[in-house]
């Protein structure tokens, strides 16, 4: 579960990089006390968060927040290697 709940109705996504959230989730109900999702930008200034995307539930909002795999695929390519450190050897 990539998300921490940090108060009542508000989510941290957690994704990479791993020192702060790459997104927030703000639960709300509408006039009807029907549950919504809304993803919002990160940014440490709530004021400053921005609304990107609207769910029907938590696991939907957060499964909208895509992972940034650049960062896995650098350190990858810097530390993958010829098996036992061999060139040739398959």
């Amino acid at each position: 579960m990539p998300y921490v709940q940090v108060d009542t109705n508000l989510w941290a996504v957690m994704r990479y990089p791993k020192d702060r959230p790459v997104a927030m989730i703000q639960g709300l109900a509408n006039r009807d006390n029907v549950p919504l999702f809304f993803v919002m930008t990160w940014h440490p200034e709530p004021s400053k968060r921005r609304v990107i995307s609207q769910h029907d539930t938590i696991e939907e909002a957060n499964g909208s927040v895509l992972w940034d795999t650049a960062q896995v695929a650098t350190a990858a390519a810097a530390n993958a290697g010829p098996a036992n450190g061999r060139p040739g050897v398959r």
